[in-house]
């Protein structure tokens, strides 16, 4: 989880722990730590980066089946948007935060390039 700690962020806590996922806030000082290592709680803090200025959540672990389910718990429940999402792969998991989020707007440029063109 990133930038995800406010209070408008309480109700996807309390969704995670109603699922029975475990949550992990990253820190600016973990961001230079690979997505494989945060994921399973290891990396030591480094110099603080720069923040990332907008919610990223990064799902480890979960099946097609409840990566599917918490995505629509979390539609219904309207959250305030969290439009940078990543499931952590064997592509990815080398990566570190600076790096997804960086390939995550690209993608996010891209899809909405091809919405205008299609408009």
């Amino acid at each position: 989880m990133y930038n995800c700690s406010g209070p408008e962020f309480s109700k996807l806590r309390q969704i995670f722990a109603m699922l029975r996922l475990r949550m992990r806030p990253v820190e600016p000082e973990r961001y230079h730590v690979p997505l494989g290592e945060l994921a399973e709680g290891k990396g030591e803090n480094g110099e603080p980066a720069e923040a990332i200025p907008e919610a990223m959540l990064v799902f480890c672990g979960l099946g097609q089946a409840l990566l599917n389910q918490v995505l629509e718990v979390i539609r219904v429940a309207k959250l305030p948007p969290i439009p940078l999402k990543a499931v952590l792969t064997e592509s990815n998991r080398e990566w570190d935060t600076v790096q997804l989020y960086e390939e995550l707007k690209k993608e996010r440029e891209a899809i909405a390039a091809g919405e205008q063109a299609q408009h």
